[in-house]
């Protein structure tokens, strides 16, 4: 059987058995790339001529057809031998658009994303050895920048952002190595990427640590120094207050008295015991003013409070949950200065593979680690009652889930985001976030656009953003996508928006993806609810009843019917609980729902 393979790392190539074939000439490598990035998506070809000119000739689509027939006569010579059909690569074109259709495992850059998610995910599971080695082999596929013969310019943002999560699993690697013991290892290579890669701080950080660990506390100094120099001469700014903190304390830490932990031994220098986790803060926080107000006044409270103060957060995908609770945990950060900590559980982590990283973000060594979920609840309470801290869980999947993580002493307060209402946590104030209005969704999109191109074509603002549904992360993406298209008029993007072929990649920008956010609630549906969510799509009109529900699923269907209000992807109307309850799916829930039924007849998803 001869295995057909894709190679995004270094040149653009691809590999069939033992050899290695040109992937086409530059608009074909160009085309290509933007399939590989989306693979098993559809991507409108509107998009693709995007991404291959800044400005498009007249004969773009014509040039994109042709590439496609070119590509798929290609694809065709590649798999034409005993590959099972589920293996071979399938070019797709419906209207306005066209998908690559691929085995996962056959894409490098997929096989890397895959395993560092993996790595993070053995990391959180207490497996740190293992993380390490996962990580190194996702890091090994590395041949060279992403598309390295691919020039065109929305590969290149693409490319950019690949990089950045390559830096990012690196620095990811180095972290675990260091909480291993292993600091003179890693601080040549450490030298190399901060020399490399000057303004990541993250990296110099490591770098102070390796070195003040190895009993090199000048040159760990020096190399704080070095850091410094150069982030203001080249850039204008001071260093972090992460880096500073270290700074001070390796100035006053006795290297006598603080040697480097033998390698294999998890231990935290004193001053990561104060953990500085939260993101960072929005700058696009527009319409929420009443919302935080009401946020900071309940969690700082009157001091004589013996209750913990925890807020759960709410609401649909998109509509700006997790910049919320990160803003308003920002604000309360000089009122809880005994730590931050942070973790997104995207629905399914494991509490005690969380309880696991929080405890060494606080300082507990790894030979004093509870093993069962109880233990390390309990020490982390311990930990965390004397604290006045500041705690943001997001993307929580149940109570079950959350219930451990919380603190039980009062002092410092904790955020809850998740797309479920938590009405099982007690004492816990819930805020069930809301859509934002037009006038808002227009501010936002004047914050990433500005407001001159917006005054300059009056009413394709409004009309821009009531194809968003009062969803933040779709204005932003759409925001984002203009500001990369100075060129483009508001009326030439609205034409992406009127079809419905093109409307969610017109609503995808880098990591801004409405999209990726349904997705990530339609993921969590059982196979049935998947299902008729599917058939959902196929509704001519928003509103629906169970009974329709029903026909559409073929049996009884309020259960798999709540089971979609659960994850916030339909929600009912008019209040009613009865059999004939009725309940709405948006329009971009509905488009989203259709591109899946059209995947899966396509033999792509159960």
């Amino acid at each position: 059987m001869r295995h057909v393979g894709f190679r995004c790392f270094g040149p653009l190539e691809i590999e069939v058995g033992q050899r290695v074939l040109p992937a086409g000439g530059p608009l074909q490598r160009g085309l290509l790339a933007m399939l590989l990035l989306n693979s098993n998506n559809f991507v409108s070809a509107d998009r693709i001529i995007s991404a291959l000119w800044e400005k498009p000739p007249e004969t773009a689509l014509g040039q994109v057809q042709t590439r496609i027939w070119r590509l798929r006569q290609l694809l065709h010579v590649t798999g034409e031998t005993a590959l099972p059909p589920t293996a071979q690569p399938q070019l797709i074109t419906r209207a306005g658009g066209y998908g690559l259709i691929v085995d996962p495992e056959a894409v490098d850059l997929l096989v890397f994303e895959r395993r560092v998610k993996h790595g993070g995910a053995l990391l959180a599971a207490g497996r740190s050895r293992e993380a390490v080695k996962e990580l190194r082999e996702a890091l090994a596929l590395f041949r060279g920048p992403v598309f390295a013969n691919v020039n065109a310019p929305g590969v290149g943002i693409e490319a950019e952002a690949v990089e950045e999560r390559r830096l990012a699993a690196i620095e990811q690697r180095i972290e675990i190595e260091l909480n291993l013991g292993m600091h003179v290892q890693v601080v040549a290579e450490l030298r190399e990427l901060a020399a490399a890669h000057p303004y990541r701080e993250r990296l110099r950080l490591h770098l102070m640590q390796a070195l003040h660990r190895s009993g090199r506390r000048a040159e760990a100094v020096a190399a704080y120094r070095d850091g410094h120099r150069t982030m203001v001469d080249g850039a204008g700014l001071e260093p972090s207050r992460e880096l500073k903190e270290l700074h001070r304390a390796i100035l006053l830490s006795d290297a006598a008295t603080d040697p480097a932990p033998p390698a294999g031994e998890q231990s935290r220098a004193p001053w990561l015991h104060v953990p500085r986790e939260l993101p960072r803060d929005s700058f696009h926080l527009v319409g929420r003013c009443p919302e935080t107000n009401e946020l900071l006044n309940y969690l700082r409270g009157p001091d004589d409070s013996q209750l913990p103060r925890v807020v759960a957060i709410s609401g649909v995908p998109g509509v700006g949950k997790t910049a919320l609770a990160v803003r308003v945990a920002h604000m309360l950060a000089d009122d809880v200065p005994d730590g931050q900590l942070f973790t997104w559980v995207g629905g399914k982590a494991d509490p005690k593979a969380i309880l696991l990283r929080f405890l060494r973000s606080l300082g507990v060594p790894e030979r004093e680690m509870p093993d069962t979920l109880e233990e390390r609840s309990a020490l982390y309470r311990a930990r965390m009652a004397d604290r006045r801290a500041i705690l943001v869980i997001d993307d929580a999947e149940s109570e079950a889930q959350v219930r451990p993580l919380l603190p039980a002493a009062p002092g410092g307060a904790t955020l809850i985001t998740s797309r479920r209402r938590l009405t099982a946590l007690d004492g816990v104030r819930h805020l069930d976030l809301a859509t934002l209005d037009r006038a808002d969704q227009i501010r936002l999109l004047a914050e990433t656009v500005g407001r001159d191109r917006l005054d300059a074509e009056p009413g394709l603002p409004a009309r821009i953003v009531g194809w968003c549904e009062g969803l933040p992360l779709a204005v932003r993406a759409v925001g984002a996508r203009l500001s990369a298209r100075p060129h483009w008029s508001l009326a030439r993007f609205m034409a992406a928006l009127e079809d419905e072929t093109r409307r969610l990649d017109a609503m995808s920008f880098g990591d801004l993806d409405v999209r990726a956010a349904i997705g990530s609630s339609y993921i969590r549906l059982g196979p049935p609810a998947r299902q008729l969510f599917r058939r959902l799509g196929s509704l001519d009109r928003a509103e629906f009843s169970v009974h329709e529900a029903g026909e559409l699923a073929g049996g009884f269907a309020e259960e798999l019917v709540e089971e979609l209000v659960d994850v916030r992807l339909v929600y009912p109307v008019g209040g009613s609980r009865s059999d004939g309850s009725r309940y709405r799916i948006d329009g971009l829930c509905r488009l989203f729902a259709r591109e899946r039924a059209t995947l899966e007849s396509a033999g792509t998803e159960s």
